[in-house]
């Protein structure tokens, strides 16, 4: 199965309403909680050869999908500074 990002971020968001997160903060999370998504995808990848990449990419990913994924979701709400 492959690893539906912005459907794990924002459904982790939901679970977790008054609490602030980092786009590393959900990286991790998503790391820990998708073991055999993430390991795929590190294997998939020609970039990322060990676990750091693989969070630093997934901190990327979170960050560059944060626009598109607050038009969709406009309940989201993130912070000039960091976190967001």
């Amino acid at each position: 199965m492959a690893l539906n990002l912005g459907k794990a971020v924002v459904d982790y968001l939901t679970a977790h309403p008054d609490e602030k997160f980092s786009a590393r903060q959900i990286a991790e999370w998503i790391f820990a909680t998708f073991p055999d998504e993430c390991q795929a995808k590190k294997q998939s990848s020609q970039y990322v050869s060990t676990d750091a990449q693989l969070v630093q990419q997934l901190v990327a990913e979170i960050s560059s999908q944060r626009p598109r994924l607050q038009k969709r979701h406009p309940e989201l709400k993130t912070t000039e500074g960091r976190p967001r």
